[in-house]
């Protein structure tokens, strides 16, 4: 029995809407859990609990989690947008817009990762040195960073979504 045209690509399509699914989910919860941690947990432990060092210590646990879970995604997109095809040469918008999803699944990984793997030794330091003008200004920066990293998360979601 030969199978038609319609029929073999079923499988192509469903893998393509596969990748499709496996994209936005990935951007939202990307998004959704930057913007939970950034903008509704870290300062509601600051306001809830007693004591500031407390809070600060969870916050950073809870920065740490959303940097490498950042980069994990970021890994998964990169791959499902290869897979899709959507990186490849072709019509001048469609490639344009494709490397606008990839910067910004780039910037939206490596601001919090400079804060992770930059920003936090050295406000560790001048917390151990008590330096805290110092932890300040450093805390200022990576607020910046994960800022950047809201935004261009919400850019991606945008973009990815109209790919």
């Amino acid at each position: 029995m030969a199978i038609s045209g319609i029929e073999a690509a079923q499988p192509e399509r469903r893998a393509s809407r596969l990748l499709e699914f496996s994209a936005t989910f990935l951007v939202t919860l990307w998004a959704g859990s930057l913007w939970t941690v950034c903008g509704i947990v870290a300062p509601q432990l600051f306001a809830t609990l007693p004591e500031r060092r407390l809070a600060g210590q969870m916050a950073a646990r809870l920065f740490h989690i959303e940097t490498w879970l950042g980069v994990v995604i970021a890994i998964l997109l990169i791959a499902i947008f290869a897979a899709r095809g959507a990186f490849a040469a072709g019509r001048a918008f469609a490639a344009g817009r494709a490397k606008t999803i990839l910067w910004l699944i780039l910037l939206t990984a490596a601001a919090p990762l400079s804060s992770e793997l930059i920003l936090g030794p050295m406000m560790n330091a001048a917390r151990e040195a008590n330096d805290m003008a110092r932890f300040g200004m450093l805390h200022g920066v990576s607020a910046v960073l994960f800022l950047i990293a809201c935004l261009s998360a919400l850019a991606l979601m945008w973009k990815a979504r109209q790919q």
